[in-house]
C-alpha cells in the first residue's frame, strides 16, 4: 500500500523488493479475481528442449501439477498456455501487465497462478503469480492473505480540517498541495 501525506492512494502496489516487481491493482480487485477465477493451479513450466520457451513472447506453456480450484474444464496433467506474463530485463519492465525477469524465468520450474479463460488457452487473473522451486500440497497464494492485508492496512488520512468556529472545511481539488 502506498501512503502519502494526503492518505492512501486509490491503488495498492504490493511490492516484492527482492525481485523489484509491482502490481498496480487494488487489493479489493485482487481479492475479487482470486475469488472469481475459475482456476487456481500450480504448473510445471514447459520451456521446450532449449529451456527458453517463449521469453520474448507473451504466451507460456505448462502442465498442471496441482489443482486447487477448477470448474471441471481443467484437470491435473492437462497442458495449457497462458498469457499476460512478460519476460524482460531489469529496467525494461512494461507498464501494466505482469512481468518476470529473464534470470528468474530461466530458473523457474513451477509457477502458481489463478487463471480464467477457455482451456487450453488461459490468462492470468489480476496479473498475479508465484514462482516456486517445487510444487506444494497447499496453495502458496490465497484470498485470506489479501483479506488480512486489507484489514490490517492503516488508513493515514489526515483529520478533517476545521475553520475557526469548528465547522468542517473541505479542500477544493486545486488545493491538493495544502496540508
Amino acid at each position: 500500500m502506498i501512503n502519502n501525506r494526503w492518505g492512501n492512494l486509490s491503488v495498492s502496489i504490493p511490492c516484492d523488493p527482492e525481485h523489484n516487481r509491482a502490481v498496480a491493482i487494488p487489493l479489493e480487485g485482487r481479492i475479487h479475481w482470486r475469488r472469481e477465477a475459475p482456476f487456481h493451479v500450480q504448473l510445471e513450466l514447459d520451456k521446450g528442449p532449449d529451456g527458453l520457451g517463449t521469453p520474448n513472447g507473451r504466451w507460456h506453456k505448462g502442465r498442471v501439477i496441482r489443482v486447487f480450484r477448477t470448474d471441471g474444464r481443467l484437470g491435473q496433467r492437462d497442458f495449457i498456455t497462458f498469457g499476460d506474463l512478460w519476460v524482460c530485463e531489469p529496467g525494461g519492465a512494461p507498464t501494466g501487465p505482469a512481468f518476470i525477469y529473464y534470470a528468474e524465468y530461466y530458473r523457474a520450474r513451477y509457477i502458481e497462478i489463478y487463471l480464467f479463460g477457455q482451456p487450453p488457452k488461459c490468462s492470468l487473473a489480476a496479473y498475479e503469480f508465484e514462482v516456486m522451486d517445487l510444487p506444494t500440497e497447499e496453495p502458496v497464494m490465497n484470498t485470506r492473505q489479501l483479506e488480512e492485508l486489507l484489514a490490517n492496512s492503516v488508513n493515514t488520512f489526515e483529520p478533517a480540517r476545521k475553520n475557526r468556529i469548528g465547522e468542517r472545511v473541505q479542500k477544493k481539488w486545486w488545493q491538493f498541495w495544502k496540508g
